[in-house]
């Protein structure tokens, strides 16, 4: 796949490739504000907004490019309420696209993509844990092995050192042929 395209093959956690929408430039938050602005015209807009804006929360990065689209969307509302008067009719459905089509879903994306981040995280450090477990355990069974060594080694020494004052006591004897 090019360097351009959405659609990106990584390694999930299990290691097998898997599919990752990636989002190049903020193109989910451009869909949804084009969609958010159509749903002001027809209120069947407002499903694929409410899609572009869950996408747009579950995709990486921070918040920081949502705040300003909604921001830049808020002051052209209110730049356009004030400049012409009529256009306050619209202004609650506004509203209620920029609350229930954007903000809900990006918050409820926001929360998935937060929490599907929290149970990788718990994984990723039960698997430490399990590591650092068996090198302990590791460890522990080295230390036996040294302990049992040191064990035996006195052991041979002790007995060897009384067969060498055995034998030596055998030579000084008088009588013994």
């Amino acid at each position: 796949m090019n360097s351009f395209s959405p659609v990106r093959v990584k390694r999930t956690a299990g290691g097998r490739p898997g599919l990752r929408w990636a989002d190049p430039g903020g193109l989910l938050v451009s869909a949804t504000a084009a969609f958010g602005a159509l749903s002001l015209v027809g209120w069947w807009w407002g499903l694929p907004t409410a899609v572009a804006a869950f996408a747009a929360g579950r995709g990486p990065g921070s918040g920081r490019t949502v705040v300003l689209f909604l921001a830049g969307a808020l002051a052209a509302g209110a730049v356009a309420v004030a400049s012409v008067p009529s256009l306050l009719a619209l202004a609650t459905q506004f509203v209620a696209v920029v609350v229930l089509a954007v903000l809900v879903p990006w918050f409820v994306g926001r929360f998935s993509r937060q929490y599907r981040e929290l149970v990788r995280a718990g994984w990723e450090r039960a698997e430490q844990m399990e590591r650092e477990r068996q090198l302990v355990a590791e460890q522990a069974r080295l230390l036996e092995r040294a302990r049992i060594a040191q064990d035996m080694h006195d052991v041979l020494g002790h007995d060897l050192s009384l067969i060498a004052l055995s034998a030596g006591a055998l030579k000084l004897a008088p009588g013994l042929d």
